[in-house]
């Protein structure tokens, strides 16, 4: 049997106006040991001079340009589709990933050929408060992280383990996975859910979704985005009922509507309402279209 060529890591930066913190994940990236076999970073249609920064100050950096802000799913199908790694890492512009991080992921994709998307442990900025070990996908969308808000030494397994999903934070996948299922689902524009569609779709191709504890990032979290704003929720719950459309058919969706109205019983979301009325609507309007490229993605027989 042929030896299995040596792992690449292509690391994938998608930044929007993020000249203020992109020194955060790049300077850390130089210091990683293993180093990444390239780093690229796009553009995604900033208007703060983010790609003169990165060109003056990280040559070595992959430079992409898009033209318009394409999203996160979009922004990183473009550094995807210029990656020359085997293992390519999505990594937001608001991280400080541990010098040692690699290492850990390399081991877990070459002890595991079947493992197609690995998370990372993601910590608060105090460095010592866990905000993702993996998460658990209710059949409504609604998704909850393992471990959240313990400190390290209180988390459940330093090992490998397989979970539902994986934050698009820091998530690496298989460039085979990627062919395997494809790239990222533009359609949940512009950001949310896109790497929970992306496990599903992989987990229903027989790939493994599996956390790495012992590889470590920092993220300090939501900074395009105001956390429980107008808009957020809008864009949340939009994305989430596609989601749910998306992955769900007969009984399962039946059984998906009603998880939803018991969310809606027991947890009286009225700041969501409004919000929630848009995203129901927008689904029905959208179901026909959502079913196109879920037969495109082979999630329909």
């Amino acid at each position: 049997m042929p030896a299995s060529p040596p792992l690449r890591f292509s690391v994938v930066i998608v930044s929007l106006n993020g000249r203020e913190r992109l020194a955060w994940p790049l300077d850390c990236l130089r210091k990683c040991l293993p180093a990444a076999h390239e780093v690229i970073v796009v553009d995604n249609g900033s208007e703060d001079g983010t790609s003169e920064f990165v060109a003056e100050n990280y040559p070595e950096v992959v430079l992409v340009r898009a033209p318009t802000n394409l999203g996160f799913a979009g922004g990183n199908n473009l550094g995807i589709m210029n990656a020359t790694g085997n293992v390519i890492i999505l990594l937001n512009d608001d991280t400080e990933p541990d010098p040692e991080w690699l290492a850990p992921l390399g081991e877990a994709f070459k002890n595991d050929p079947q493992l197609g998307i690995a998370g990372v442990r993601l910590l608060y900025p105090d460095r010592k408060t866990l905000q993702h070990m993996g998460g658990v996908v209710e059949p409504n969308g609604l998704t909850k992280h393992l471990d959240y808000g313990l400190e390290t030494g209180d988390q459940s397994t330093d090992e490998p383990f397989e979970t539902d999903y994986v934050t698009g934070a820091a998530l690496a996948i298989r460039k085979k996975t990627v062919r395997d299922i494809g790239l990222l689902d533009h359609g949940f524009w512009p950001i949310y859910f896109e790497e929970t569609d992306w496990c599903l779709r992989a987990k229903k191709r027989n790939w493994r979704i599996k956390m790495v504890p012992k590889s470590t990032v920092v993220h300090y979290e939501s900074q395009t985005t105001d956390k429980l704003s107008p808009r957020f929720l809008k864009m949340y719950n939009r994305n989430r009922i596609r989601f749910m459309l998306k992955h769900h058919t007969g009984m399962n969706l039946i059984r998906a509507i009603r998880h939803e109205a018991r969310w809606l019983v027991g947890h009286h979301p009225w700041d969501n309402l409004w919000s929630l009325a848009l995203a129901y609507g927008w689904g029905l309007i959208q179901w026909r279209e959502i079913e196109r490229v879920a037969r495109r993605e082979g999630l329909r027989s």
